[in-house]
């Protein structure tokens, strides 16, 4: 009768006996596993030249349509339905109520590095209707269709659905950083 430890004795030895010849693989493929963006990435030269305290000017603006549209050529136009129709995430929002144009601006830069430091896609910015202005007409809505189509990371703006703010607000398309 065998017992158990002379067993696992003998199946050891048997197994280090076929491995002796085995030599391990060589492998020069190596997988990485995807890096994540970090949060807190400088932006780049670039587009930190593109949000400079020069880039949006409050002269030599011109009134708007009820309903601002603006996208870039080359646009998918599925990815266009989806945007305009509110169905792509809100990543963050900035609220212009009340601002005078050149509080505006000074937001609107900060805001814009900050969602470029942050890579983010689709942003909000609420400009409002205009129906609080002393002469009862927007003020920011025609800087904001100014400055968005003056910035190169800007792909496309939309104005908003309605339970996102409607006329009063504008979705905005920002490209992605490679």
């Amino acid at each position: 009768m065998t017992t158990k430890k002379t067993k696992d004795n003998n199946d050891l030895q048997l197994f280090h006996e076929e491995m002796q010849d085995v030599r391990p693989l060589i492998n020069d493929r190596v997988t990485h596993a995807p890096k994540k963006k970090p949060l807190n990435k400088r932006p780049s030269a670039e587009s930190a030249q593109a949000v400079s305290e020069n880039i949006f000017s409050t002269s030599n603006v011109t009134d708007c349509d009820v309903i601002l549209r603006f996208e870039r050529p080359g646009l998918q136009k599925p990815l266009l339905k989806t945007f305009r129709q509110g169905k792509m995430p809100i990543e963050a929002s900035l609220d212009l109520h009340g601002y005078t144009s050149e509080q505006a601006r000074t937001a609107m830069i900060e805001f814009m590095r900050l969602v470029q430091r942050e890579q983010l896609r689709v942003v909000c910015i609420v400009h409002g209707k205009g129906f609080g202005s002393n002469s009862k007409q927007p003020v920011i809505k025609p800087l904001i269709n100014k400055w968005l189509q003056e910035l190169n990371e800007v792909l496309a703006f939309s104005s908003a659905q309605p339970k996102d703010g409607g006329t009063g607000a504008v979705y905005v398309l920002l490209r992605k950083d490679k």
